[in-house]
């Protein structure tokens, strides 16, 4: 009978074949997981976020002080090394700055040598003073001596008056003498120190007038801009012939290729997370190219909470966000890139986070 040709109850047909396909696909399905379960075991611990951007330092350069520019011998996006000069702001100004600086210098010095020098004589004046004074001193001592012998010889009547009132008056006169003497020492020793707080005062003009100088220099060193240190230049800010105030600035540098990627991970994403996991970077326009890097460090906070007007949740309505953190990766191996990596660039970044789960 048809119902049973080949062996087979074709009146229950559908349901071996419905138990056939069951079968295949069981089949199927435990062949898929089989072949693809330590790829799915790899991968199970890895984080990736796409709100993920290149970054790097960028270093505003400006003018330290005012000026109209002479000259720029640079382009737009330069690649520069460091000391090469940027701009030069016209320096005719502190160039003479230096010239009255050094001028003052000298005049200070000058007179400091001339002080000194008058300081010197009044030094030779006083000890001639003193001299003077030693002398009057032991003759009005000498005087005194004699005095008292003819004051003794007077006694036994072997001097006579006129004698001994000759020794008084010469006394006297020595005596008025000394008081001189002293006096001129004493004036000769007070100018002595007017002296010496005037050479003090020209050696302080000096060291003030040498620190201005200093300051010129500095300033005429400041009149040539140059790159702080290797990198590419943005765009300029300003032309030659163009004028500049202190702090104006000229351009902006970024140390490339010193970069690094800043992704933005969920909170739900940190839990296994830890510096010094390995991390792998694709950039949206370099397709194909995949980086190999590290987790160098972790924000202190949300993004929310260093935002200008940061989020008060103390209020009656309240609505539950996920935050996400900023990750810093750091770049180990760019794949070729690394003269094409620009701040700015959006990557995927994906964070191999099993070795932090329990």
């Amino acid at each position: 009978m048809a119902e049973h040709r080949f062996g087979i109850d074709w009146r229950t047909a559908p349901e071996v074949v419905w138990r056939i396909l069951v079968f295949l696909v069981a089949l199927t399905v435990l062949i898929v997981v089989t072949s693809r379960w330590d790829r799915w075991q790899g991968r199970a611990g890895w984080q990736e976020t796409d709100d993920a951007y290149l970054q790097s330092d960028f270093t505003p350069i400006a003018s330290k002080v005012p000026g109209y520019v002479a000259e720029m011998p640079v382009q737009d996006y330069q690649r520069v090394k460091a000391g090469d000069l940027i701009a030069q702001i016209v320096d005719t100004d502190y160039k003479a700055a230096v010239a009255q600086g050094e001028a003052n210098v000298a005049s200070a010095s000058a007179q400091a040598e001339a002080l000194k020098a008058q300081a010197g004589l009044q030094q030779a004046n006083l000890d001639a003073a003193k001299a003077v004074l030693a002398s009057t001193t032991a003759t009005l001592a000498q005087n005194g001596r004699d005095l008292a012998r003819q004051k003794e010889l007077l006694a036994i009547g072997s001097s006579s008056t006129e004698a001994r009132e000759k020794l008084e008056t010469t006394r006297a006169q020595l005596s008025a003498q000394q008081a001189q003497n002293k006096a001129q020492v004493e004036a000769a020793q007070r100018q002595l120190g007017v002296l010496a707080a005037q050479e003090a005062q020209a050696q302080a003009a000096i060291q003030a007038q040498t620190a201005n100088l200093q300051l010129a220099r500095i300033n005429l060193g400041y009149t040539r801009i140059v790159a702080p240190q290797d990198g590419v230049l943005g765009q300029r800010q300003v032309k030659p012939g163009q004028f500049v105030g202190a702090g104006g600035q000229v351009t902006s540098l970024t140390p490339l290729p010193k970069v690094w990627v800043t992704a933005n991970f969920k909170e739900t994403q940190l839990t296994h997370m830890a510096v010094g996991q390995k991390a792998e970077v694709r950039i949206d326009a370099y397709p194909g190219h995949v980086m190999k890097g590290h987790v160098l460090a972790f924000a202190p906070g949300s993004g929310a909470q260093f935002a200008l007007l940061p989020p008060d949740n103390a209020t009656g309505n309240f609505t539950k966000v996920v935050q996400r953190v900023a990750v810093k990766i750091a770049i180990d191996d760019a794949d070729g890139l690394a003269d094409r990596l620009r701040p700015g660039l959006s990557v995927l970044a994906r964070i191999d986070a099993r070795d932090g789960r329990s």
